[in-house]
């Protein structure tokens, strides 16, 4: 079991353990120093008082994580020029073969390159000791020469750098790759279904998917987009799926370095600036705290709010924050033999097709609001996140209303919903709101998010959701010109005010998605 260590400077108190050292033996068996005699206390601490002076010498002592104990020294040596001589060595025998070695020159090695800036880090080490020069090949050393027995092994910056992605390296991962899709979703810290690949395979926006990912070391950020080519034009922009996506990360935005942040917003921007990208749009998680990574850019615009159901209360406590209306219709459908079930047969899901496409058909929506049969299949069965088929039937087992509601980590997200029309004065979907909750506590979900109004406005929707709820949170877009004079250009074209006040983004789309 390896243990964890911290390095801090070394200071002249921590001669009262490292002198003891100097005096074993088998501490310098496979060094060049050895001490020709026993070496006091006193003469620790006047080589500490002499050394630690020195300004071209960085000196550090390795201590355990759980208790503080130091247990080694690491140190860069003869820094000028950018290089540097790397020494390290564990006193305590109690915790050689740890991997504490290993680890000491991981940190040291950072620190020099990413804090000192400097281009190589050389060493020398016995050719017996087959541990030491197996810790120093893991790290990046190669060997460079020999003399007498002992190699003479160094480290370039550059090839560190690219060994532990310190760089801050940017890539794309496409739809064909779908496990390193998959993978780096996987290891954020907050995200939800729409970040998924199956999401983004089912999208219907004439686009491609892609995730921008940029990280450095074990830190990323990884941005969900879809790629649509501009009509009549070489450029391009960037919207996002149906639904709430925006950046994810291995940690909260607010943790994460600030020149790491720095880093992915340049990145960011110049592979915007590569793709030929004249606008981003994309619809921000209310739940995923992304507004203060993004607000770094500009164009994060307040949309409205959502309304959310707090499944960590308890269902009493829910109904009594329900309109009288709402209560009184949600009893009166039990009444009526009204009930809720969960399905998930081919049967199934074919009727919940029928039936939402209809609905959909009744308001005249938009081409991207349908989908095909296969689309329903390959949401309800993805294993990125946990998408569940409701319906509620009448007295005689008629379905009359259905819904399909995601389920990731512990945010329960209402994605779609549709209801028979001969059925509307019945309002099913006020029963099938409520057993959702019910499910959605069962399940260990914290949030159930029942969306807006129609465009986020405060409407007859979302009057509709609030009489669940009065819990709102606030939903914001982020609307980015990456290229302005191609935007002013294109608005112009199309004889469109830039100043216009119409809440659609980007504007030169305007016409095409009235057509």
């Amino acid at each position: 079991m390896t243990e964890n260590i911290f390095l801090r400077p070394l200071v002249v108190e921590d001669a009262n353990v490292s002198y003891k050292w100097r005096n074993n033996p088998d501490v310098w068996k496979y060094t060049l120093f050895n001490p020709k005699e026993p070496v006091t206390l006193n003469v620790e601490i006047a080589w500490l008082k002499n050394t630690l002076n020195k300004p071209d010498e960085k000196r550090f002592a390795i201590c355990l994580t759980k208790n503080g104990r130091y247990i080694g020294n690491v140190q860069l040596i003869k820094i000028l020029d950018q290089s540097a001589e790397f020494h390290i060595f564990i006193g305590d025998s109690e915790y050689w073969g740890k991997g504490i070695g290993e680890k000491a020159t991981k940190h040291v090695l950072d620190y020099a390159f990413l804090t000192l800036k400097l281009n190589k880090v050389s060493l020398d080490v016995h050719t017996e000791n087959t541990s030491a020069i197996k810790i120093y090949n893991k790290n990046g050393f190669s060997c460079i020469s020999h003399h007498d027995s002992f190699m003479k092994m160094e480290v370039i910056a550059d090839d560190y750098m690219a060994k532990y992605k310190l760089f801050g390296m940017r890539h794309i991962i496409k739809l064909d790759e779908e496990e390193e899709w998959k993978s780096l979703v996987k290891r954020a810290l907050k995200y939800d279904f729409y970040h998924s690949w199956t999401y983004h395979l089912l999208d219907n926006n004439n686009g491609v998917p892609m995730l921008f990912v940029y990280e450095m070391g074990e830190d990323f950020i990884a941005m969900p987009v879809v790629k649509r080519h501009i009509q009549d034009s070489e450029y391009f922009d960037m919207s996002s799926v149906y639904g709430y996506s925006g950046p994810i990360s291995n940690k909260d935005f607010d943790e994460l370095p600030a020149d790491f942040v720095c880093r992915f917003r340049t990145s960011f921007l110049d592979f915007l600036k590569d793709e030929k990208i004249i606008t981003v749009f994309t619809r921000l998680n209310p739940f995923l705290d992304q507004r203060s990574l993004m607000e770094g850019f500009g164009g994060v615009v307040d949309n409205g709010k959502v309304v959310v159901l707090d499944l960590t209360k308890s269902i009493e406590e829910q109904r009594s924050g329900y309109q009288e209306r709402l209560s009184r219709k949600i009893r009166q459908l039990r009444n009526k033999g009204f009930y809720v079930k969960e399905v998930n047969t081919s049967k199934d899901i074919r009727i919940f097709y029928d039936l939402y496409t209809a609905n959909m058909m009744r308001l005249d929506a938009l081409d991207t609001y349908y989908f095909d049969e296969e689309y329903f299949k390959i949401l309800l069965n993805s294993d990125e996140y946990d998408a569940r088929l409701l319906f509620v039937y009448d007295r005689n087992n008629y379905p009359v209303c259905g819904g399909i509601v995601v389920i990731t980590n512990d945010i329960m997200q209402a994605h779609l919903l549709g209801t028979r029309e001969e059925y509307l004065k019945d309002s099913p979907a006020k029963l099938l709101n409520e057993e959702v909750s019910l499910l959605g506590r069962k399940l260990g979900v914290k949030q159930y998010n029942l969306g807006g109004g129609l465009g986020f406005k405060e409407d007859s929707l979302f009057r509709w959701k609030v009489n669940f709820s009065n819990h709102t949170l606030d939903y914001q877009s982020w609307r980015f010109v990456a290229n302005p004079e191609i935007y002013t250009s294109m608005l112009s074209q199309q004889d469109i005010d830039i100043s216009s006040e119409i809440d659609f983004f980007p504007l030169y789309r305007l016409q095409v998605n009235k057509a």
